[in-house]
């Protein structure tokens, strides 16, 4: 018996077939089973020093298989093999060089042995090079280390992995699974532009655990953007979200949130890594029993919208912004592409890897359509055509600030706010009444751009000043937060008030997912613009106590650290 609404996978290491015995296996599989749903285990072949045997490998098949769980192989690229890479040492994670004739002769022959044995494989995202021995140096001429790994892995993943896997068996479905860090993609040789093409289907890395005391310092929100990212980018054809319990052990909440953003983003299949490290775990009872409240949610939720976000293939600038902007209650929609559209679409730094960016900034604002724009987006662009759109100049002066003003009405400002902490600013100049401020902060005798305002065609453009660490967005008031939330979501029914740390879902049949990121329970204020509209739960239609403000209805919401709420604006 599966969900209703997404698959259940689990993944099985290399070197752990190798060395369970079938009787333990057979437990595990009770255990599992007595939780969950699975429908489906990726049983790896090879992964570092660890290859598994074909008798082996079928045996352990044919337990799977009857127990109705379908089997597909999986490969991790990376090797142990001193005699054939005296250069192993000097990658990160032993991942392959795919400039060695050897490696590749090696890879091949691991690609065609799994291919025999399934009829669909999967790649871990190990599948990457950091590698610049001699021979990569070499290889490289006078190209970038970019330029270089992309079209490298884009001639191995054609000639060494699906051509070979489909001529031994050519039904064979082949996936790429995409890592979590996708603002490095460019310099490691993941190449989602040309591989989409190549592979059969994409998969994607949802882990993000903890971002303050693991070492890839993720937002949270990742776990949701990157899978819609990849959605749009391969519609159809992302096979699911991927996550794992490593560093989970003390937040439970950490663990099970990943499974939500996942399944919030419209996965159509979750797979855990993996079968050893979660085994007789603390971790599977909980997630048993989430994913059945999960899968009874997904009825009720229409297809994932939100404000559309420029990202390009390649980008980076301002990596992982609009994650951490999704963490305070902003929903986005990541493109690969630039909109035809005349909804707002927010651009960072990251978009100055298209090189037409302003001349499509200037289409979108003449056809009558907004962007918010950062001021990192700003800097990246001077001297390329941004001096048309804004007064605005980055400087390299920063200002240290905890208080700020809202809404400039003459020559004063509405109110006054003041942040948890200091926090460090860039300064941007910007000529008066060319450019209008809407919030500033207030250092001294002076103040500086937070959100400003202007005009091209029939369009407004905001720009949004980013601290120099992304996470003390988090210290900003939440009347700053409120407003800036109100500017992103001018094209939806509704805006929320409240603290950090909270996550907007938002889905096209007027229904929305309210998440508490928070360690603490928390009250927030749900706007609905149109008093003739009203909030009620979408699961048990009960309609929600109002009250009246400026021609809003507003809502108050009581929410649980790390739990969530589902309404509906009827």
């Amino acid at each position: 018996m599966n969900y209703n609404h997404f698959n259940l996978a689990i993944y099985c290491t290399a070197g752990f077939l190798n060395k369970i015995n079938i009787e333990d296996l057979k437990k595990d599989i009770s255990f599992f089973k007595k939780h969950l749903k699975i429908s489906k285990v990726y049983l790896e072949t090879h992964r570092g020093h660890d290859d598994v045997p074909k008798n082996k490998m079928l045996e352990i098949k044919n337990i799977f298989e009857n127990e109705s769980i379908k089997t597909s192989g999986g490969i991790t690229a990376t090797i142990d093999y001193d005699n054939i890479d005296p250069y192993k040492d000097l990658r990160i994670f032993h991942t392959f060089c795919y400039t060695n004739e050897k490696l590749l002769t090696r890879l091949q022959e691991i690609v065609e042995y799994t291919a025999s044995l399934f009829d669909e494989i999967i790649f871990d995202d190990f599948y990457f090079t950091n590698c610049s021995c001699p021979s990569c140096i070499e290889q490289k001429g006078n190209l970038s280390w970019e330029e270089f790994r992309l079209n490298l892995m884009t001639k191995v993943s054609q000639e060494y992995i699906v051509k070979p896997a489909k001529k031994i068996n050519p039904s064979v479905n082949m996936i790429i699974k995409y890592p979590n860090w996708n603002e490095s993609y460019q310099e490691t040789g993941y190449n989602p532009e040309t591989q989409i093409n190549i592979f059969d289907e994409v998969y994607t890395g949802t882990e993000t655990r903890d971002a303050k005391y693991t070492q890839q310092h993720l937002s949270r929100y990742l776990s949701y953007s990157l899978m819609r990212w990849f959605e749009n980018l391969a519609p159809n054809r992302n096979g699911g979200g991927w996550f794992d319990s490593f560093d989970c052990i003390y937040n439970l909440g950490y663990y099970l949130e990943q499974a939500y953003l996942t399944v919030f983003s419209k996965a159509k299949e979750l797979t855990l890594f993996d079968f050893n490290s979660l085994r007789n775990s603390v971790f599977v009872p909980p997630l048993g029993h989430e994913l059945e409240r999960l899968d009874n949610l997904l009825g009720y939720l229409g297809n994932p919208q939100g404000v559309y976000v420029y990202q390009p293939f390649h980008s980076y600038g301002e990596d992982h912004l609009y994650d951490y902007l999704g963490m305070v209650g902003i929903p986005f929609e990541p493109l690969h592409y630039f909109p035809n559209t005349k909804n707002t679409i927010f651009i960072t730094a990251n978009c100055s890897k298209d090189k037409n960016i302003i001349d499509k900034i200037k289409n979108h604002l003449l056809n009558g359509g907004n962007i918010i724009m950062t001021s990192g987006f700003v800097k990246k662009m001077e001297g390329f055509g941004v001096e048309d759109l804004t007064s605005l100049r980055y400087t390299d002066k920063k200002v240290v600030a905890n208080t700020f003003a809202i809404q400039a009405e003459g020559c004063a400002f509405e109110r006054y706010e003041y942040s948890k902490e200091k926090i460090i600013i860039p300064v941007l100049e910007y000529r008066n009444n060319a450019t209008w401020p809407l919030i500033v902060s207030v250092s001294g005798e002076n103040n500086f751009p937070i959100l400003t305002e202007d005009t091209y065609g029939k369009g407004r453009i905001y720009t949004l000043v980013i601290p120099d660490n992304y996470s003390d967005l988090y210290y900003y008031p939440k009347e700053v937060l409120t407003y800036i939330r109100q500017i992103f979501m001018s094209d939806f029914d509704f805006y929320i008030d409240g603290e950090e740390k909270l996550g907007i879902f938002l889905y096209d049949n007027n229904t929305f997912i309210l998440e508490s990121f928070l360690p603490y329970r928390s009250v927030v204020t749900v706007h609905i613009k149109d008093k003739n509209k009203s909030l009620i739960d979408a699961i048990n239609g009960i309609e929600y106590t109002e009250n009246l403000l400026n021609n809003e209805k507003i809502y108050r919401i009581k929410i649980e650290p790390t739990t969530f709420k589902v309404f509906k604006i009827n």
